[in-house]
């Protein structure tokens, strides 16, 4: 039998161990893919395993509301705002991103380096907001509750972050090498 995850939260919340492995099993991928495209490949094992283990320590405390994945996910957004407010930078000017592996998988190398470079280009919560709505399929009301944020700011910078990115595609840098 699989058992859903609140059945599961539930019995971590009482100390089981393996019923909390079942979890990170089910989540780790997601998690971990969604940290990396935000963060950076170097950074999200560590935000990874913090998230996980404030979702450990906090098991009593989720609700149900969104489901676990969103609480999850959540959970790691909040992980890397802590670590970007302990590093005294600014969530808008956070370190260099490097793209996950996975990013995307459009048939020509060009695609991949453009979507990586659009990404690269904008700060991490407008990275999290394309990510979450575009790359993960999530709501934008899903979304903005990971995010914690309201509804109409999580839509007014995604726009933005749309925009941003048409805009790089529409008129890439010229190239003065050549000059």
């Amino acid at each position: 039998m699989n058992e859903d995850d609140i059945a599961l939260n539930q019995r971590a919340a009482s100390g089981d161990r393996r019923a909390f492995a079942v979890l990170v099993g089910r989540h780790e991928a997601r998690l971990r893919g969604f940290l990396a495209r935000v963060a950076g490949v170097d950074a999200a094992d560590d935000l990874a395993q913090e998230a996980f283990l404030r979702a450990w320590r906090n098991a009593a405390r989720f609700r149900g509301d969104g489901g676990y994945r969103g609480w999850l996910f959540a959970i790691g957004w909040r992980v890397f705002i802590d670590s970007t407010r302990r590093a005294r930078i600014d969530h808008a000017t956070a370190t260099p991103w490097t793209p996950h592996a996975d990013l995307v998988v459009p048939a020509d190398a060009d695609a991949r380096v453009d979507a990586a470079r659009l990404l690269a280009a904008l700060d991490p919560l407008e990275r999290a907001c394309v990510i979450l709505c575009h790359g993960q399929g999530w709501s934008h009301s899903e979304a903005a509750a990971i995010l914690n944020m309201p509804l109409g700011s999580l839509k007014s910078r995604l726009a933005r972050a749309v925009r941003r990115c048409d805009a790089m595609l529409n008129d890439p840098p010229e190239n003065t090498a050549n000059e």
